[in-house]
């Protein structure tokens, strides 16, 4: 089910939101999380006063409550939606709707991963590019949409404190995001010719088709 972020999610989220160089943005955006799994958040019990007293409320308070810090210790994951406005976050945490804003990545294993629509954000939001990106000409901005990996050789301009096995936003010429990858090695070493330097891990094309074929009878 959706819930609210909980202040260790909120962390994780503002270091990405902030290396990413768009920190500003989060606290103009209404975040809310689901899990992956079907593992959720027990559900908290309302013992009156007058039922306090009778030792089974008791015992399953304790139970409720060691639950509850069981579920903080664990590492789980999660999807990231952002909501258009307060009110659609407000209704969906109330309505609990199958599908609620727009997913932006997830968080596993206490890391968030970007998703193309999380990159396209960025791209809006930094016109600068101070964040890890690839630019590249042509012919390989073609082939990425295909699911290509990337040579070396295709690549025009790059962020230059890319590092190893760094996830990076792949641009065209236009700044028009094509995909997210990450890099195989480090700074200049990803443009050495006639080598895989930058494996594909998302593309607009296989994500657009993905969905299209969501909706096939």
């Amino acid at each position: 089910m959706f819930r609210d972020t909980s202040a260790r999610e909120d962390t994780i989220l503002k270091k990405a939101f902030n290396k990413w160089g768009i920190f500003e943005l989060y606290e103009k955006l209404d975040i809310i999380i689901k899990p992956l799994g079907n593992k959720s958040l027990p559900i908290s019990i309302n013992v009156s006063s007058s039922e306090f007293s009778n030792n089974n409320n008791i015992e399953r308070l304790k139970k409720t409550i060691q639950s509850k810090d069981e579920y903080e210790k664990t590492d789980m994951n999660f999807k990231v939606f952002a909501c258009s406005s307060r009110d659609q976050k407000e209704l969906t945490l109330k309505l609990q709707p199958i599908y609620s804003g727009i997913i932006i990545g997830e968080i596993k294993n206490k890391k968030f991963l970007p998703n193309l629509n999380f990159a396209e954000l960025i791209v809006m939001c930094n016109p600068e590019l101070n964040y890890p990106h690839i630019i590249l000409e042509n012919k390989a901005a073609n082939l990425v949409i295909y699911g290509r990996d990337i040579m070396g050789n295709s690549i025009i301009d790059y962020f230059k404190e890319i590092k190893e096995n760094q996830i990076l936003i792949i641009l065209n010429q236009k700044k028009e995001v094509l995909g997210i990858g990450r890099s195989r090695f480090s700074n200049n070493l990803i443009t050495q010719k006639d080598k895989i330097t930058i494996d594909n891990v998302q593309d607009i094309g296989t994500h657009y088709l993905k969905d299209e074929n969501n909706y096939t009878l």
